[in-house]
């Protein structure tokens, strides 16, 4: 009896230890598995950076490229030939960025013996494209425009793809005036043409407090300067009055003055142009 009670707790202890070594055993293997499975995510995320970071080294960048082209016909003769009649007619309505007059006692901007207007702008900034409608509508009150373009603002820009004139080839002729225009970029930001002297001297002047609301906003474009007497920092309306409009669609529009596009380019153009006629009646008062 005693021997057949031993062998029992014998088997119940090797059974128990038994039991023991397998559920050990289950919780290594288990161990290995989760192990396995980590060390499988982390080979697969590797392999997924190792990819895209290869993918991004040998792809071919992407380039944004320029456009810009001659301005049609129609829309050179729309842009220069609205009469001065339908320019007083048009409100300008809220404006975004006032024409500022220059104190004075600082010297005239002359150039050839003439009156000089300068604009400094980019074809790829919003801002500069809505003034240089203004800006040509203008100026064909006073003189003659020939070999004008037509582009759009940037893509990637606030105000995106808005329709423009483009001065960067633009010829002017006037007796009255002396026109110097520099487009410092096209519209995909690529450098064009550089800041003459004179843009310099008169930005570091004029584009700059009191002349814009803050210190950050200096040096700001677009810029026009009226023969050292009136300034602007910036677009005279907000370019969204022209967004979804063709070139030809907006020349279209600007002997329409109950139109908001002709209210915004039309009416900016005769702020450009009473101030012009200040500086003229200036230089004939001097002799």
């Amino acid at each position: 009896m005693t021997n057949s009670r031993t062998h029992r707790t014998q088997g119940k202890q090797r059974a128990r230890e038994r039991i023991a070594a397998e559920r050990a055993a289950r919780k290594r293997a288990e161990a290995r598995r989760r192990l396995l499975l980590a060390l499988g995510a982390v080979t697969a995320v590797v392999a997924i950076v190792a990819t895209l970071v290869t993918l991004k080294l040998t792809a071919t960048p992407a380039h944004l490229v320029a456009s810009e082209s001659v301005a049609p016909a129609a829309v050179t003769r729309q842009v220069t030939t609205v009469p001065a009649g339908m320019l007083a007619q048009a409100s300008p309505g809220r404006v975004a960025t006032p024409l500022r007059q220059v104190p004075a006692g600082g010297p005239p901007l002359t150039a050839a013996g003439k009156p000089a207007i300068v604009f400094v702008s980019e074809e790829s900034c919003p801002f500069c494209a809505a003034e240089r409608c203004s800006l040509a509508v203008a100026l064909s009150h006073f003189g003659n425009w020939s070999q004008l373009g037509v582009t759009k603002s940037a893509a990637t820009d606030i105000f995106s793809n808005t329709a423009t004139l483009s001065f960067r080839t633009a010829r002017y002729q006037s007796t009255q005036l002396t026109l110097r225009t520099t487009e410092l970029a096209d519209n995909a930001g690529h450098p064009l043409q550089a800041l003459s002297a004179l843009d310099r001297q008169l930005i570091g002047r004029y584009d700059v407090p009191p002349y814009v609301n803050s210190a950050d906003q200096s040096g700001a474009v677009p810029f026009l300067d009226i023969g050292n007497r009136y300034v602007l920092a910036g677009a005279q309306y907000d370019p969204q009055v022209l967004a979804g409009l063709s070139a030809a669609q907006i020349a279209a529009q600007l002997r329409n003055p109950s139109s908001p596009v002709a209210q915004a380019i039309d009416g900016s153009a005769q702020v450009i142009i009473t101030a012009i006629n200040h500086v003229l009646h200036d230089q004939a008062a001097r002799g």
